[in-house]
């Protein structure tokens, strides 16, 4: 898997606010491959995400060179729709394996 997609486990909201929700849209409509990692909804007990990025909110990208991304959706949704996902991170599914 190239990329993991850590985020919020209320995978039922679907609306345009939703960073967690546009961030995984966004990935399926490139066809991008990841890893959907549901993170604890207490900000709290997200350890992974703290120990990935230094804090606790979501979404975030973990890149296949470990590397992680926290923004917010709408700039995760440009960057992916622009092709800009994976600058400057391995696991650009166009690179060669």
């Amino acid at each position: 898997m190239a990329i993991r997609l850590h985020r919020c486990p209320l995978g039922f909201i679907k609306t345009s606010g939703h960073g967690c929700w546009v961030t995984q849209k966004a990935l399926d409509e490139a066809g991008i491959e990841y890893e959907l990692v549901k993170a604890p909804l207490r900000r709290s007990k997200r350890e992974e995400v703290k120990r990935l990025t230094g804090q606790e909110l979501l979404p975030v990208i973990e890149f296949e060179d470990g590397t992680a991304v926290r923004e917010e959706g709408k700039v995760f949704v440009e960057q992916i729709r622009s092709g800009r996902l994976f600058d400057g991170h391995s696991g650009d599914p166009g690179a060669a394996a």
